[in-house]
């Protein structure tokens, strides 16, 4: 929004906005230069980082490249809420545009503080992306800012936000260089410069074109037998957790990176929550990510507790997965504290990371899908090898999973070995035996999730997964007595209340797959030999006091 030109004295302070992270959300934060009486020299104050006190030297960098010279004089650039540690590399476009403001005292053709600033410097000027764009066109809009600069790298991510809410109503303006920031703010460039289109923008994120065939895995290059079909399906369609246990070479690690090819897109409140997590990360938005599609995380067995829940500063790979997959492959290999910190993220969907001075809270709402051997060295219950393990070392493997974790699974799948040889299987695929099986998958995931979102909208929720115990006989499609006599004579009473409550619920889901409104025998019956005690029955473990199920 243009104002009329005002003069400035040199003398005078100049203020301009950028914003500060607190993991999803931004707060404003305010850049202040102004010269005072002492030597001459440059001083930051208000509690900066590192990465910011370097911002200012960045800063006269490029300004010295555009003829503007800091005088001898002693100047302060004062960063505020003095309260709140600043960190980031977004301060050095402020910087810049502040301190140019005091030192040539032009009077700008803009409003300035009328404006958030968030860009990284090079020495020679050009203008670099950084972290945390979306969350700062979210602050800009709440703060009734016209508009927020940045620079070009951050279009696409600011594009789709704006694509996908029509609650976003904000100018944007990227710029390549400090030079054409400066030019636009002192009114020596048009009108127009740097102002982006966002419909345009954000119908050439939204509408990107498929990937190419071998760019995205699916399940058309792999041989399924009908009951993992059938667990693939109902985990995507519910939003089930899946524990995948089997031999070496059985399709564990197959099956799990193939999953996000059958969920849908995101919904668009969730999008929007994607984009705010990683657009805060150090990572680039995955094209992915950007047309909608649901994340896929596969974190390593020796990753630390920080890069799976997440800093005060960064989200972790829990916080990356947010309604995607997260695949913990080789799940005992991963530290007891670091599986047993899982269980409250699991149950509420959210990582609350609490340090002694920050409380910071990550959306993570995903499908937890694990895997691992029977044993240490893989082949117990093969039918290929022979087990080399002592029963020791099977126990030790065995417990650390503990019992609570397991619990909150709710798909536990032996892996069967394959029936034909290897050459037989390259045939059929060769052959096309395959083909059109994830669309298939993809098509049934999207109807049970219409049937089961148009029956639990009366809940207050979409998926199966997220039915609290009030409302399962409901969902049923029973009335209480029906509803009893099916589940005690399936059911064994030796289940915990959490994994009983999981076991109807993937049933439900297993009723919505097949199109049926009432639960029938079958889908308790399947999906109590996917919880975790019928799958140790089935494997041939003794489970002490636990009855043997339908």
């Amino acid at each position: 929004m243009n104002e009329p030109a005002r003069e400035v004295s040199s003398e005078q302070p100049t203020m301009v906005h950028t914003a500060i992270c607190e993991a999803m959300e931004a707060g404003l934060a305010t850049v202040e230069c102004s010269f005072v009486r002492g030597f001459a020299g440059m001083q930051m104050i208000g509690n900066a980082s590192e990465v910011c006190r370097d911002g200012k030297e960045r800063a006269r960098s490029a300004l010295e490249g555009l003829g503007i010279n800091i005088p001898p004089r002693r100047l302060v650039v004062s960063l505020t809420p003095a309260d709140v540690k600043k960190d980031g590399n977004q301060f050095d476009l402020p910087i810049a545009v502040s301190l140019a403001l005091l030192i040539t005292g032009k009077a700008p053709a803009v409003s300035p503080e009328r404006w958030l600033f968030a860009a990284e410097l090079g020495l020679d000027g050009a203008l670099r992306p950084v972290r945390g764009a979306i969350a700062f066109t979210v602050a800009a809009m709440g703060a009734a800012l016209d508009g927020i600069v940045v620079a070009s790298g951050n279009v696409p991510e600011v594009a789709a936000l704006t694509g996908l809410s029509d609650e976003v109503r904000v100018q944007v303006r990227a710029f390549e260089t400090l030079a054409k920031v400066l030019a636009w703010i002192f009114g020596e460039a048009a009108a127009g410069e740097g102002l982006v289109d966002l419909d345009a923008a954000s119908a050439a994120v939204t509408i990107a074109p498929p990937p190419a065939p071998r760019q995205c895995l699916d399940f058309d290059d792999m041989i399924l037998s009908p009951e993992l079909e059938l667990a693939a399906t109902v985990a995507c369609a519910g939003l089930h957790s899946l524990f995948l246990r089997g031999a070496p070479g059985t399709g564990k690690s197959m099956l799990a990176a193939r999953l996000a090819s059958i969920m849908p897109a995101l919904e668009r409140s969730e999008h929007i929550e994607a984009l705010r997590i990683y657009s805060t990360s150090d990572e680039k938005l995955p094209d992915r990510l950007l047309s909608g599609r649901p994340p896929f995380r596969a974190p390593h067995h020796q990753a630390s507790a920080a890069a799976v829940l997440g800093t005060p500063e960064l989200p972790g790979e829990l916080a990356l997965a947010h309604g995607g997959i997260l695949f913990l492959d080789e799940l005992p290999e991963f530290r007891r504290d670091l599986l047993e910190s899982l269980r409250e993220p699991l149950e509420t969907g959210e990582v609350r990371v609490s340090r002694s001075r920050r409380k910071i809270v990550w959306m993570a709402r995903v499908v937890l899908v694990a895997a691992c051997n029977n044993c240490p060295c893989g082949w117990l219950g093969s039918s290929r090898r022979e087990c080399v393990c002592s029963q020791s070392r099977i126990a030790h493997y065995v417990s650390r999973l503990s019992g609570p974790i397991l619990d909150r699974i709710d798909l536990h799948v032996n892996m069967p070995e394959p029936a034909e040889r290897t050459s037989d299987l390259f045939v059929r695929l060769d052959a096309g035996a395959t083909a059109g099986r994830s669309q298939r998958m993809g098509d049934a995931v999207v109807a049970a999730r219409a049937r089961a979102a148009a029956r639990n909208a009366a809940f207050g929720v979409a998926v199966n997964s997220a039915l609290d115990a009030r409302h399962v006989v409901a969902a049923s499609g029973h009335d209480a007595e029906a509803f009893a006599a099916l589940v005690n004579g399936l059911v064994p009473a030796t289940l915990s209340s959490r994994a009983a409550l999981r076991c109807l619920r993937v049933a439900r889901t297993l009723a919505d797959v097949a199109g049926r409104d009432a639960l029938a025998r079958a889908d308790v019956e399947q999906a109590w030999k996917w919880q975790s005690q019928g799958a140790a029955i089935a494997r041939g473990e003794e489970i002490p006091h636990a009855a043997e199920g339908p």
